[in-house]
């Protein structure tokens, strides 16, 4: 009888291990250029110094506007991390010396969002706000900026969702401005359009249903050999 609840028992199990894997439609942002101009004392960040933009987003995030705006504005959007999945996963920026990184999504906190624009503009701003994660300039805090926008009628977006798009490119958007800037809204380094060397939207790769599920069957197999091997030693039935 054990044998027999055993044998329909599996089918269920190896059909939950299925349905738990991973569900995120994860993206991967990346742009690069060169700072054109900063301002204040003292900074290590030089006109001309590279810079380069990560950005990790799970499109299966909620899009927040309608907590701002009632009805929900399907024109705009805002993703942020305060709902469950949260939208930004990974960040990292780099100028020169100067290097930022957020690797773990409780860390952006509340102010931190990616924001889309869906009218006859399509733009992505970005604004990624944790103190912890960035180094003072001038002995200020400092909060990080990104703009992306495109005025023409291009077909930039299909919606107001965070972008999916891997034919987006440097030549996508009319005009470009990465930022840090001090929390006194002092600008520190400013990107245009015309310095972007880069910009892509790319997919990332996720464990496949069955990668995931093999390792659990075989967890189980492994389970049921070793009780069947206890059992018999012991002189009991299977």
């Amino acid at each position: 009888m054990r044998t027999v609840l055993r044998a329909m028992m599996m089918p269920a199990l190896i059909c939950a291990l299925w349905a738990t894997s991973a569900q995120a439609a994860l993206y991967q942002l990346t742009a690069s250029g060169t700072v054109d101009a900063t301002t204040g004392p003292r900074l290590p960040i030089t006109v001309g110094t590279p810079w380069i933009l990560n950005l990790i987003y799970d499109t299966s995030a909620p899009d927040l506007d309608f907590v701002f705006n009632r009805p929900s504005d399907p024109t705009f959007s805002i993703f942020n991390n305060t709902f469950t999945p949260p939208a930004l996963k990974f960040f990292h920026y780099q100028a020169g010396s100067y290097s930022a990184v957020i690797n773990d999504p409780a860390a952006f906190g509340p102010f931190s969002k990616v924001q889309i624009t869906f009218t006859s503009e399509h733009t992505i701003d970005i604004y990624i706000i944790d103190d912890d994660a960035f180094p003072l300039l001038a002995g200020s805090t400092v909060f990080f900026h990104a703009n992306f926008s495109d005025f023409s009628s291009r077909p930039i977006f299909t919606s107001d969702g965070l972008p999916t798009n891997p034919a987006l490119g440097p030549g996508s958007f009319d005009q470009s401005t990465v930022s840090l800037l001090t929390r006194s809204g002092v600008l520190f380094a400013e990107v245009d359009g015309h310095t972007l060397t880069n910009f892509s939207v790319t997919p990332l790769p996720e464990p496949s249903r069955s990668a995931l599920a093999i390792p659990g069957v075989l967890g189980l197999l492994g389970l049921a050999r070793r009780r069947a091997h206890l059992t018999v030693r012991n002189g009991g039935s299977v």
